[in-house]
């Protein structure tokens, strides 16, 4: 996880441990790898005494693009597909007794919306774009559902799942899936100050209060909401979108 081919970089410093995507040149694509370096990360902060508050960032012009397009068509099994090892990352954050931040600079799609959706707490640069782009690859979000519908109520989830469409983070502020929008300059102070209001709060409450405002099973619901994702992208319409968009082309069902 630490070596120089890690696609995360995991950076305890006394009461913050800060785990970056750091896969800029893949525009942070979930990967099979790196969601299970991710995944190691959490565990250690979540096991050392030290650390407070969980912070996930990342290098480059985007948070997350989503689930790595070119493994899930090379996908041929449930396990071999990015959707079914996110469902336990996103579970592991949810569960983490530890306040998790996330911290966009830059814009997020598909499971990287699921990254946002299943942090505690999200602090995005005001212009950062996002979506949930699933629909347009011919297939749909379920892994990522159960942790969206945490934050979103039900119609304006489905009009965002159905259409796709672009938003930036001072709408999704609104909404509730963003914590605070700042512009770039106020990015970092917004971070720190995020950061102190947390470590305020006693560490055994905050766990406790993880516990009090969990969706009950939901690590089960991931798993069977990733099964549902996984016979999307194995249709023939998930193949055509996701190879279409590899390929730079149109969809076959865009007149």
């Amino acid at each position: 996880m630490d070596s120089n081919d890690a696609l995360i970089r995991y950076r305890p410093d006394r009461i913050v441990a800060s785990i970056t995507l750091d896969a800029p040149e893949r525009r942070n694509a979930l990967s099979v790898r790196m969601i299970g370096e991710l995944r190691e990360a959490l565990a250690k902060a979540v096991a050392d005494p030290e650390v407070r508050v969980i912070v996930i960032d990342h290098t480059g012009p985007v948070f997350c693009a989503g689930a790595d397009l070119k493994e899930s068509v090379a996908a041929t099994r449930l396990e071999d597909l990015p959707a079914a090892h996110l469902a336990e990352l996103l579970a592991d954050l949810c569960e983490a007794p530890k306040p998790v931040v996330a911290a966009a600079r830059g814009g997020a799609k598909g499971g990287g919306m699921g990254l946002l959706a299943a942090a505690d707490l999200v602090i995005a640069e005001y212009r950062a774009p996002m979506a949930f782009s699933e629909v347009r690859l011919g297939v749909v979000p379920a892994v990522i559902a159960p942790v969206v519908a945490r934050k979103l109520g039900p119609g304006l989830m489905r009009r965002l799942f159905l259409t796709g469409e672009s938003f930036d983070a001072v709408i999704a502020c609104s909404w509730g899936l963003v914590t605070t929008a700042v512009a770039p300059e106020s990015f970092e102070h917004q971070q720190a100050a995020t950061v102190e209001s947390l470590v305020a709060g006693g560490p055994s409450a905050q766990a406790g209060i993880k516990v009090l405002t969990a969706t009950p099973d939901l690590r089960g619901e991931l798993r069977r909401a990733a099964a549902v994702t996984a016979e999307y992208f194995f249709s023939e319409e998930g193949r055509e979108g996701t190879r279409s968009f590899l390929e730079k082309r149109p969809p076959s069902w865009v007149g």
